[in-house]
């Protein structure tokens, strides 16, 4: 917790420091009024930070975490991306000024140029006129992405072609939700909206493949109560996200088994539906062996000593976790993690550091499915991806 809140408290003086400079500074106000300004940025930015010490130990203290936590929450992805935009113009313009610093020792002095100086007025007004676009931008981009985000997710088929299946699985099918998130901004009744998505689809097996919340059991089992009337014939199943380490990961497993969902730590499962035999495994989150003794991820533990089967599925958090998947001989894996990038620009840059983001991949025989996420992190915002409820359906190759 030290270091992310070094982190985060480092980042949110960035962010107050960066627009008070170019977005307060230039305004034609007094500078009582330009204070003001900075004064309700730093509140809005640190302010939020206020939910960290306090305990939601009554319906007062509930109430009032809930709206800083939308609040802050929401301010957040809207300054997310109003700075893109502004980075986008200062950057180059900044990159430009350094250029010709860099030349100036190098180049033949010019002739006085006939105004001595910048014109400051026609700076200033260039910088608010931009300032002002990328607003009126941002507003309805943000009030879109807080929709998208919390509306009913979309449910997306993906079949999975498979040699030698067993008619008698060929037509199978999982529900993968993923991502869950149930904390801050997500509260029960939006579970109760997944669930009966979820249920409707009447599929034969349903899989969550982590991060299922963002908070302590005391302060969310209630929340997370309607996941419990999650209902398939082959049973509900589970597999830790980094978010349940951070929340408290032994408590939430037996959470997740008094709901009804089995977790499934570096083993697996034989699931015999009387036409063929699944072998379904899961594994702990990939990155989060090295802070909790124990938990370290290993595909390999989780297919030792499998019995004869006819297709294996491993349940991993993380895409990554394919490479190690993919040497113990996993056919299928399902993960989540990414959300796609969740809102722009970052589900574009997304790319840079992750190798496997959303919807199908093959790596050396083992076909991988990324869901986007079922809700959301942080920012409750989507824009350029939505909120996932996979329906996959095994197919005879």
């Amino acid at each position: 917790m030290g270091y992310w809140f070094i982190i985060v408290m480092a980042v949110s003086s960035l962010l107050v420091l960066y627009l008070g400079w170019r977005l307060i500074e230039p305004l034609p106000l007094g500078r009582k009024r330009k204070l003001l300004l900075w004064f309700l940025l730093a509140l809005l930015l640190f302010g939020h930070r206020l939910t960290w010490v306090l305990h939601r130990t009554n319906k007062y203290e509930l109430t009032a975490c809930d709206t800083i936590d939308w609040v802050g929450f929401t301010f957040l992805g809207f300054i997310s991306i109003l700075v893109v935009f502004m980075l986008a113009r200062d950057v180059p313009s900044l990159l430009g000024k350094v250029g010709a610093l860099l030349k100036r020792p190098f180049s033949h002095r010019l002739s006085r140029p006939l105004f001595a100086g910048p014109d400051r007025n026609r700076r200033r007004f260039l910088v608010n006129l931009s300032n002002g676009v990328f607003l009126a931008a941002a507003v309805p981009m943000a009030g879109f992405g807080v929709f998208n985000a919390r509306r009913t997710p979309t449910v997306l088929s993906n079949e999975i072609p498979l040699p030698g299946l067993p008619d008698g699985l060929d037509g199978f099918t999982i529900a993968q939700i993923s991502d869950t998130h149930i904390g801050p901004t997500i509260r029960a009744e939006w579970a109760r909206r997944v669930t009966d998505a979820v249920n409707a689809l009447s599929p034969d097996l349903i899989v969550h493949t982590g991060d299922l919340v963002d908070g302590s059991v005391d302060g969310l089992k209630t929340d997370i109560l309607p996941l419990g009337d999650l209902s398939a014939p082959h049973g509900v199943w589970f597999c830790t996200g980094n978010h349940e380490y951070y929340s408290g990961v032994f408590e939430w497993l037996e959470e997740a088994r008094r709901l009804g969902m089995r977790p499934l730590n570096n083993e697996h499962a034989v699931i015999d539906t009387g036409g063929g035999r699944i072998l379904l495994g899961g594994v702990t989150d990939l990155r989060m062996g090295h802070t909790v003794p124990g938990q370290a991820s290993s595909p390999r533990k989780a297919m030792e000593g499998a019995p004869d089967h006819d297709v294996s599925v491993l349940l991993a958090h993380e895409p990554d976790s394919v490479y190690e998947a993919a040497e113990a001989g996993f056919d299928v894996q399902l993960s989540g993690h990414t959300h796609g990038g969740q809102y722009f620009p970052y589900n574009l840059v997304i790319h840079l550091f992750q190798t496997f983001v959303r919807g199908p991949y093959v790596h050396r025989g083992t076909q991988l499915y990324v869901n986007m996420g079922t809700g959301y992190w942080g920012p409750p915002m989507r824009i350029g991806t939505v909120p996932e409820i996979t329906l996959h359906t095994l197919r005879r190759a």
